[in-house]
């Protein structure tokens, strides 16, 4: 099986959300107050689905002219 690029995009991402859980499950830093962490978490995912799921200027294809 070939070794595929590492996408850091992704890697950062998995990192912070990483980070976020192990934050939430030891109760924070100090006096970093987390109790608004889920809805914020929740409106930026919805935020991102939304945006990842807008159709893409320029790549429209039409079914009935591929071949």
């Amino acid at each position: 099986m070939a070794r595929h690029p590492v996408d850091l995009l992704s890697f950062s991402a998995g990192v912070l959300v990483l980070a976020l859980g192990l934050l939430l499950l030891t109760g924070g830093l100090g006096g970093l107050r987390l109790e608004w962490a889920g809805p914020v978490a929740a409106i930026g995912l919805g935020v991102l689905i939304v945006l990842a799921a807008r159709p893409q200027a320029g790549k429209e294809s039409d079914p009935t002219t591929d071949a």
